[in-house]
């Protein structure tokens, strides 16, 4: 036993000299007392950068926490401090300069100790830090066998941790060594099949254990006994539940829904059962919603008790109406109403998830802003002015000006209240921070009393903003080769990136399923039409991580419905080797970031920027190519 336990703390201590480029204060912190932390920038992506920021990524038992870390400079060196709440497992720091992240392959974390050693929790976050958490947060590399000790670690704390996550650590067992992994994975499904009667618990951890080991016809067998066995038990809700999720029409979702709480002999007054409907009852106010059917989206939203979910749909209701200027009158009503249940929800007890009550209130004035900006909007509609801009300016100063969109129609709201000097005091503020657009221009026209000519005027706010880009950009302007590639696109057309030489190439990796990805597609386009007849700047749009077996036509249906995007799309490879995997983006993304991923390749073939996400505004995504293909073309 103590031979395990020194190879135990062996391999805490090695991991932790190697990941850490950071020193923690004390190097055994505890969840409750105060940590602190210095980091060095030197030999970092972030060295000779300013602004650098840091926050902590942390874990509370189950729950997630986000904290915003102040930072004190001295020379290259930063420190900062901060107190984990009690029960914190693991804190992972992220350090960010300008839009640039130091992604350390081996992350900046620490676990959290009890009387010395980690707690049982710790080493079940450091397991998920090892599974691809830790790359989703920093940057971090997977590596199952290190996820592996630490759960087994976990396991040796905490006989309980084993009962609830032994089948995800077969998973990675199965994946590092097959012949080990079956091992164990048959020997745990003949201990849950010796019980006496198998609940449906037990009957479905088998299932899971089967397809972890890709057996899926044996998975498929277990669950025809749990729909044998438990006709009305957790599986087969589930399962006649995603029926109702999965179909079209709300009329159709209301029948099968009705259909279930039948044969799952369901009473809506009891809690239990309650809380089996109430996802049932927000997807079925959604769906008629989105049909227009105000009686039913409201029998169907006022089913629903926790404030802030029906504040949501409310919300989401009221916001298709507003984007649209359609069903108005309603529309308001259902807007005000989200307003009125988060003010109502302050007074009720801290949901579970939250950290305290502080975090919960951060939140719900959060959604608030966010809220009454679709209240303003429809307020305005409505021809009600001066009420509408009483709602945006609480929404725009609440979300601390964080929204191109919401502040663009403040200002179009204060030039509409004739409060011409307060409207290019904001309007120009915003130029000047790169978040102008077609709206705010129009507003400040409205305003505008100058004695120059008012494009003359606004031509120099938009330098103004273009130099501060530019300062901006330069300081995340990377240079690294763009890995050559040669795909096919829907036109049947090679395509090689290597014969694109001597032009500025954008690379823009996405799905049809991805919502941010189609979400950019209108800026995306407006910057296509913008260099239509630029030769030196060619637009490439890489379908990648789409699954389906009919991935191509799927991926031209949605272009043939989408016909106003004059898109070049090329179509990823799958990896031979494995499937899941897509050879073009894995060879760009070394940092396992999400879609869509805009790269920006320079006339000599390197990578100059990349860009993940999208920002939320059509006009700052092409300000935001402006700048980066411009500089792009100056490489020399």
């Amino acid at each position: 036993m103590k031979k395990i336990t020194l190879m135990i703390c062996a391999f805490i201590a090695g991991i932790t000299a190697f990941a850490q480029n950071v020193k923690f204060l004390p190097d055994k912190p505890e969840a409750g007392k105060a940590l602190n932390f210095e980091y060095n920038t030197k030999g970092t992506k972030l060295e000779g950068l300013a602004n650098v920021t840091c926050i902590a990524q942390t874990f509370v038992n189950t729950r997630y926490k986000k904290v915003d870390i102040k930072l004190e400079k001295e020379g290259s060196v930063y420190r900062g401090s901060f107190v984990p709440v009690d029960s914190t497992s693991i804190a992972v720091l992220v350090f960010s300069a300008d839009g640039t992240k130091d992604e350390n392959p081996a992350g900046y974390y620490t676990l959290f100790y009890q009387n010395g050693k980690p707690t049982a929790m710790s080493y079940y976050w450091q397991a998920q830090f090892y599974s691809g958490l830790g790359k989703s947060l920093s940057g971090a590399e997977t590596d199952k066998e290190k996820a592996i000790k630490a759960y087994e670690s976990a396991f040796a704390e905490d006989t309980k941790l084993k009962e609830t996550y032994y089948v995800n650590y077969l998973g990675l067992v199965n994946g590092v060594d097959k012949t080990k992994g079956s091992s164990l994975a048959h020997a745990y499904i003949k201990q849950l099949n010796q019980k006496r009667d198998a609940s449906e618990s037990d009957l479905n951890k088998i299932a899971l254990v089967y397809n972890a080991l890709k057996l899926k016809s044996s998975a498929d067998s277990v669950y025809n006994i749990i729909k044998t066995k438990y006709p009305h038990g957790n599986y087969m809700f589930g399962q006649t539940a995603n029926v109702i999720y999965r179909e079209t029409s709300a009329v159709k979702k209301e029948e099968k829904l009705n259909e279930l709480v039948k044969n799952f002999k369901l009473n809506v007054n009891n809690e239990a059962d309650y809380k089996k409907l109430e996802g049932l009852y927000m997807e079925l106010a959604s769906a008629f919603g989105q049909e227009k059917n105000n009686q039913k989206f409201e029998d169907y939203a006022n089913k629903i008790k926790n404030k802030t979910s029906l504040a949501s749909i409310c919300n989401s209701f009221a916001w298709a109406c507003a984007e649209k200027n359609e069903n108005v009158v309603f529309a308001t009503q259902i807007s005000k109403k989200s307003l009125d249940l988060l003010d109502a929800a302050k007074q009720d007890p801290v949901p579970a998830f939250y950290n305290s009550k502080e975090d919960y209130l951060k939140n719900l004035e959060s959604n608030w802003a966010s809220y009454a900006d679709t209240y303003a909007l429809l307020l305005n509609h409505s021809g009600n002015k001066a009420e509408a801009l009483k709602y945006q300016k609480q929404a725009v100063k609440m979300n601390n000006f964080s929204s191109a969109d919401m502040n663009s129609r403040y200002v179009v709201f204060l030039a509409d209240n004739n409060r011409f000097k307060d409207a290019r005091e904001y309007g120009e503020r915003f130029i000047k921070e790169g978040k102008g657009g077609a709206e705010i221009k129009g507003a400040l026209k409205k305003a505008y009393q100058g004695n120059e000519g008012f494009d003359v005027y606004y031509a120099k706010l938009e330098r103004e903003a273009l130099e501060k880009e530019r300062e901006k950009f330069v300081k995340e302007m990377i240079n690294r080769p763009a890995p050559k590639f040669t795909l096919v696109n829907l036109k049947g057309e090679t395509v090689s990136l290597e014969k694109l030489k001597g032009k500025v190439v954008i690379v823009d990796y996405w799905a049809t399923w991805c919502g941010p990805c189609i979400a950019s597609f209108p800026g995306m386009q407006m910057a296509v039409e913008k260099y239509k007849d630029d030769p030196k700047v060619e637009f490439l749009f890489v379908n990648t991580w789409q699954t389906e077996e009919n991935r191509e036509k799927v991926v031209k249906d949605f272009m043939a419905a989408n016909s106003k995007y004059t898109f070049n799309v090329l179509l990823d490879t799958k990896n031979k080797q494995d499937p899941s995997k897509f050879d073009v983006i894995d060879s760009y993304n070394l940092n396992g970031d999400g879609i869509p991923q805009k790269y920006i390749i320079d006339p000599n073939g390197n990578i100059r920027f990349k860009k993940v996400g999208f920002g939320g505004s059509a006009d700052a995504t092409v300000k935001e190519l402006d700048v980066m293909i411009s500089l792009a073309k100056e490489t020399k």
